[in-house]
């Protein structure tokens, strides 16, 4: 498991380490002195980077992309399990952090709500609680940190956490279409949506559509509970859901759905079940 410090002032990253290590966890632990260094290991940029010099602008900004945004040196950041956050910071503060880690998860079509690292904020601020709460994190703990309190939200973290990595290391499942003489895997969890539509299925995929002959009735039965039937020609993956109202479903690929008024009651308490159990 492994398991990140953030915050800047350096006797409280080794208080929190000792803590750790106490717990007898098998398990990796990393230090950051500023949320700017924190963000950066994920392949994130704040966008306040301040340089001492032209000659280490002109360097950072080779490692641009089109996008403004200094990219990871590494291709695939290590992921971080839990992740215990200071919210007063110098450069950055917490929330601040954590906006941006949540705000990446949702670009990748992951749950925001239970969704890893799981956050435990240490903090001397006990007022900024809801502001935590409000960017999903797991716990909140008031400096100075009791031993007793520390040690069990920190069996609780592992043991969500280890859930949270058991689901999403799980084998994806495929299905096989056949369209003419063809046969074709496609992973459920690419599916944005189902549409039906004179006879025809239609498989809509981030950067393309896969049309063939059936019933969306058959693969609303084959599929898994995340997919619900908004209308009787839309089977949507609610992975992919980015906002709804009572008429409409916005996904994520920016298209928008109709949801039939019959279903919208039953597709709200199906779409709050799926985000509260931290499916992704």
């Amino acid at each position: 498991m492994n398991i990140a410090i953030c915050d800047d002032e350096k006797y409280v990253r080794s208080f929190i380490r000792k803590l750790i290590e106490r717990q007898g966890l098998d398990c990796e632990i990393r230090e950051f002195s500023s949320g700017e260094e924190l963000l950066q290991s994920q392949g994130l940029d704040s966008g306040r980077r301040k340089f001492s010099s032209e000659e280490e602008l002109l360097q950072s900004q080779e490692l641009m992309g089109n996008t403004g945004e200094i990219s990871s040196q590494k291709e695939h950041p290590e992921a971080i399990d839990i992740l215990f956050l200071d919210i007063s910071m110098e450069d950055i503060d917490g929330i601040t952090v954590a906006k941006q880690l949540r705000k990446q998860a949702g670009e990748q079509g992951k749950a925001v709500w239970g969704s890893l690292p799981l956050l435990i904020f240490v903090t001397g601020y006990p007022e900024y609680v809801m502001e935590a709460f409000a960017v999903h994190a797991y716990q909140f703990l008031v400096k100075p940190v009791d031993e007793k309190e520390f040690a069990a939200v920190f069996e609780q973290a592992v043991q969500e956490g280890r859930i949270l990595k058991g689901r999403k290391q799980e084998t994806p499942k495929e299905l096989l279409i056949h369209k003419g003489n063809t046969t074709r895997k496609v992973l459920e969890e690419d599916i944005y949506y189902v549409e039906s539509s004179n006879r025809k299925v239609i498989l809509c995929l981030n950067c393309e559509k896969i049309i063939y002959y059936g019933k969306i009735s058959r693969l609303e039965e084959e599929l898994p509970e995340n997919f619900f039937r908004v209308h009787k020609g839309y089977l949507v993956n609610m992975k992919y859901v980015e906002r709804y109202s009572r008429t409409e479903v916005w996904v994520k690929n920016g298209d928008k759905l109709l949801i039939s008024r019959y279903k919208y009651q039953e597709f709200v308490k199906a779409y709050l079940k799926y985000i509260s159990e931290g499916n992704h």
